[in-house]
């Protein structure tokens, strides 16, 4: 509730009209109906992000006589303290009585316009004496359906604050590990005092500033600090550590963390700079020279050191009659590439990343059954020879199936 100070506030400064903030009621509303209707702007109001309820006024909030100083016997200020705690949980509110309309109206004497402020509440759903709750509709207070006293209750939860913690590499310092305190809420949590038993052999030198006392912790301001280095994090860490943060809400009720907390498994791979931990320098090219042997560069693949001999021509009418369907697409591949030379079995649907400068043409197993025994064929008449240096299968044209292959396209 931030729109007006009840202290300082005047009749000038109330609006023309009633809005989701401002309920206007007349001085001639009889007590036993106002009765009525605060404890249900009281609901309303605390249910609804705070609000101003305000008797002694037109529909355009200017003074209209003002109400009696008294009800029966008793005081107008008692009176409505006494209303507004009929309302359970009893809000937060302010009461102010206003003997000046400022040109606003008319005040008669003996006479007050009242001024009740409910502060905006994170204790709710709250209910009016009649057992039912309420909420502000636009410049209308209606009782509240069903989903929204759900709504009021999980929002009554999640706005205690709640509090977790993360480890994380420092920023700009990655060989450090840092221990922080986050809110997992929007309410803050205030007066923050932060246990950490036993210190890290990090931080065993600043045991005289535990507790460490935070003032607030919020979504926005989380509480980092260093506990233990990347390098042999579990060993300088320790075991069997604990972390307890006691703390309060905005209202002064008492919440506490406690969790066993370990740095293992806790933060990423760190980011290789100039001053490394050596343990990730050694793992990282024990790693490279893994993948070194693995791999075998397409430059590096054995080539066949035998010199073939020059096919018959009865060799080509052979694995025509052989694998005719295969020789076709082979054909008609090598006449739109007349420059391509080398070929590799695949599926369907797997992808190749070929050399953009190295045309390489494709044939794959669900359009040839037997497809690798058909490639056999070709490499028992020296057709083709093979290269494969990975998992996928590659071959080589040789010249004079090439030849044959474009000649006969022409044909």
């Amino acid at each position: 509730m931030s729109r007006i100070n009840v202290e300082t506030f005047d009749l000038t400064q109330l609006p023309s009209a009633e809005d989701d903030v401002f309920e206007f009621k007349s001085s001639g509303t009889p007590f036993d109906a106002l009765k009525k209707k605060l404890s249900c702007a009281v609901s309303g109001f605390a249910n609804s992000g705070g609000g101003y309820f305000i008797v002694g006024v037109d529909a355009n909030g200017k003074a209209d006589g003002g109400l009696s100083l008294n009800v029966g016997k008793q005081d107008l200020r008692d009176w409505a303290d006494q209303v507004i705690n009929q309302v359970e949980p009893v809000p937060r509110y302010d009461i102010k009585l206003i003997y000046d309309s400022i040109g606003q109206g008319a005040i008669q004497s003996d006479s007050a316009v009242l001024v009740v402020g409910i502060h905006e509440s994170y204790a709710g759903p709250h209910m009016a004496p009649d057992n039912h709750y309420y909420i502000r509709a636009g410049a209308h207070t209606v009782k509240a359906k069903h989903f929204i006293v759900d709504a009021i209750w999980a929002k009554r939860h999640f706005s205690k604050p709640r509090l977790t913690h993360q480890f994380r590499l420092k920023p700009g310092k990655e060989e450090a590990i840092q221990l922080g305190i986050l809110a997992l809420t929007d309410s803050p949590a205030v007066d923050a005092k932060i246990v950490v038993s036993p210190l890290p052999q990090m931080i065993q030198h600043c045991e005289s500033l535990f507790p460490l006392q935070i003032s607030v912790i919020d979504r926005n301001n989380p509480f980092f600090f260093d506990v233990t280095t990347y390098f042999k994090a579990e060993e300088r860490f320790g075991e069997d550590i604990y972390l307890e943060v006691e703390y309060c809400d905005l209202a002064g009720n008492f919440y506490a963390y406690k969790s066993k907390i370990e740095v293992t498994g806790s933060v990423p791979p760190i980011s290789i700079g100039n001053d490394n931990p050596a343990k990730m320098v050694k793992a990282l090219e024990s790693i490279n020279k893994a993948l070194f042997q693995l791999a075998t560069s397409r430059e590096s693949a054995a080539k066949p050191s035998l010199i073939l001999s020059k096919p018959l021509e009865s060799v080509f009418i052979d694995i025509e009659k052989l694998i005719p369907e295969l020789l076709a697409e082979i054909k008609n591949d090598l006449f739109e590439h007349p420059f391509a030379r080398e070929l590799i079995l695949m599926p369907k649907g797997a992808a190749y990343n070929g050399d953009p400068n190295n045309l390489v043409l494709e044939y794959y197993f669900e359009n040839h059954p037997w497809l690798r025994s058909k490639m056999r064929i070709l490499e028992n008449y020296a057709l083709i020879y093979e290269i494969t240096y990975n998992t996928t299968p590659r071959f080589v044209i040789t010249e004079e199936l090439a030849a044959y292959l474009i000649s006969s396209q022409t044909k």
